[in-house]
């Protein structure tokens, strides 16, 4: 024999003429093998059936084994009259179309070419173009004892790329079949998996590229803060302000500028991306005690707590402020990025674990737009639009109190998350913008800022206050941050309880937060690590702390930063080395975490 070398751009591959029986298959219906056609068609005597063992799936013309244009004319009408007789109407009784007949030899069925190869040729002789599969690998499959194609599909990976095996498993059956010795049908099929025809990566990837990577869920101020040049942040599927640059400021020009004013006097926060979720009803209080480290069952109506929430295996997962409601309500914020992880954390405890306590919750984050209102002038601004008491007396530090604001129907709560007094004030979502911009036009006199997230990172972090993600990276427990006291010690159980008594948990070791000041002001980077004597069994140094928080404080005049060090809380005042991108280290005294304010007067008056 003669062998010759053909250039092609493409190379072909047949398999006989196969009805799509994708769609039947698909249903639960099962397959015939036509020995005189040479695939697989419908079982009629096997098709899907419903729950009522009804047969609810007709194929019909090609579909139903019919290669030529006149048997599959006839079978589709057929088809169709079945089809309306079963759906309850009375066909009209109609002719089948013509087509003229189109005589043709019965097909040869070769399913190794060149027919009769030798064995040198059968060695290179492909089945699956998309995943190299030889005619001597399914060989070998049936020699090592692979008699099922499942088995020698998996064996061989035979029809599994992104055809799903249209082009190569009747060539691969026929060869597997031979080479045991048996009929084709004796050695199955495959399963049918969708798409039933062959579609594009673009067409299941394409929409994930360029500005819609991921679906972008905006606030009802979003339009305001476009409008106000705002630089935006990604915070999980959100666009948050980073800031509000003004007049050519820089974005560091336009941080500071936002977290002194609203130190010094007023600014205004769109916290409307902050997690809400109702749990509800009469085992409400008991599922809550379950999922905060802290007791939430006996929190009185109207007021607020400040609440912890762990894994199964005691790590700290989300925080936020729960609010009691009613006898049987509780409203439960938390961080942006947790919202939709934290409604599922709670769904599958009730659904697999809990499934007959009568508790019922609801993600409502985007039911309301929240606003944060905040500085030394809150109070007066809010008093000044009028409707609701917002006095020490009447709305004390963590209550929240129901009423109509400016006309509009809001709910505020006396919390802070930068140490300031400081108001959250949450309104029907459709009614936010309006209160967004009278807050702005009455709040002129005190010079209304608008800030954005790393003004609200530095007031916390000015005021030691943990940042989800920040100061947690999945390894650590409340116990590392100094918050044992959100620990609840008369309760006997909360999720995490018994992860958090493993040695390695209660292990003194354990690097603990503290406060960061470096003797030069300057700020240290993120996740500076502070060098510790000696060397691992790696040759790498040793290390006892690392930086969770890092920032240049305005209202202090340098760099603050949070961190978590070995025996940190019992080293106060003590110096040690940090670590700089440039790979030198800069002098840094373990400090109080809380920065500005420690006895709290500015958020208590």
């Amino acid at each position: 024999a003669v062998l010759e070398t053909i250039a092609c751009d493409a190379v072909a591959m047949s398999g006989g003429w196969s009805p799509v029986v994708h769609l039947w298959s698909h249903c639960g219906g099962k397959l015939v093998w036509d020995e005189q056609q040479a695939f697989f068609r419908p079982d009629l005597g096997k098709a899907p059936t419903g729950h009522d063992g009804t047969p609810f799936v007709i194929p019909a013309g090609a579909a139903n084994g019919y290669i030529h244009l006149r048997d599959t004319l006839t079978d589709a009408t057929t088809a169709g009259v079945s089809a309306a007789t079963a759906a309850g109407f009375k066909p009209k009784s109609t002719a089948v179309p013509q087509a003229p007949e189109q005589p043709e030899a019965p097909m040869m069925a070769v399913w190794l070419m060149p027919q009769g190869a030798n064995v040198a040729l059968r060695a290179k002789a492909w089945l699956d173009f998309q995943n190299d599969v030889k005619v001597s690998d399914i060989q070998l499959a049936a020699q090592e004892g692979y008699e099922s194609v499942e088995h020698a599909k998996r064996y061989t990976t035979l029809g599994m790329a992104t055809d799903q095996g249209k082009l190569s498993n009747i060539n691969g059956l026929a060869t597997l079949s031979r080479a045991l010795g048996a009929d084709i049908p004796s050695v199955g099929t495959t399963t049918f998996r969708p798409p039933y025809t062959p579609i594009s990566m673009g067409a299941i990837a394409g929409q994930a590229r360029g500005e819609i990577f991921q679906p972008v869920r905006e606030t009802p101020l979003h339009q305001w803060h476009q409008s106000h040049a705002a630089h935006w942040e990604p915070v999980g599927q959100w666009r948050r302000p980073y800031c509000f640059p003004q007049g050519g400021e820089t974005v560091e020009q336009a941080v500071q500028r936002e977290v002194i004013a609203t130190r010094a006097s007023l600014g205004l926060l769109d916290a409307s991306t902050l997690g809400k979720i109702v749990v509800k009803g009469p085992d409400a209080g008991r599922f809550l005690d379950m999922l905060y480290t802290n007791m939430m069952s006996t929190l009185p109506v109207g007021k607020c707590r400040y609440g912890l929430m762990c894994s199964e295996n005691g790590f700290l997962m989300d925080d936020g402020v729960v609010a009691r409601i009613s006898d049987d309500t509780w409203l439960c914020h938390t961080t942006t990025g947790g919202a939709e992880r934290i409604h599922g954390h709670m769904e599958e405890w009730l659904q697999t674990e809990w499934w007959d306590w009568k508790v019922y919750t609801a993600n409502v984050t985007e039911q309301y737009a929240q606003i944060a209102v905040v500085g030394p002038n809150a109070r007066k601004l809010l008093e000044k639009l009028g409707g609701m008491d917002v006095s020490k007396d009447a709305l004390p530090f963590m209550q929240w109190s129901d009423g109509t604001l400016a006309g509009i129907p809001a709910r505020i709560f006396r919390i802070s998350f930068s140490g300031e007094l400081s108001y959250e004030v949450a309104v029907p979502a459709s009614q936010g913008l309006a209160l967004w911009e009278m807050l702005h036009a009455a709040g002129a006199e005190w010079n209304a800022t608008a800030y954005g997230t790393e003004a609200l990172h530095i007031l916390r972090a000015e005021k030691g206050f943990i940042m989800i993600g920040d100061e947690t990276d999945g390894t650590v427990i409340p116990q590392d941050l100094g918050l044992g006291w959100a620990i609840s010690k008369k309760k006997a159980d909360y999720i995490g309880k018994r992860a958090q008594a493993r040695s390695h948990m209660t292990d003194p070791t354990r690097w603990q937060l503290v406060g960061l000041e470096t003797a030069d002001g300057s700020v240290l980077p993120d996740g500076a690590l502070a060098a510790a004597p000696g060397k691992n069994a790696n040759g790498q140094r040793n290390t006892q702390g690392r930086v969770t928080s890092t920032y240049h404080s305005p209202t202090l005049g340098r760099g603050i930063a949070m961190g978590l060090v070995l025996n940190g809380p019992e080293r106060m005042g003590e110096t040690l080395e940090f670590s700089k991108l440039d790979g030198t280290t800069v002098p840094t005294k373990i400090v109080n975490a809380v920065f500005f304010d420690p006895e709290g007067e500015k958020q208590n008056v």
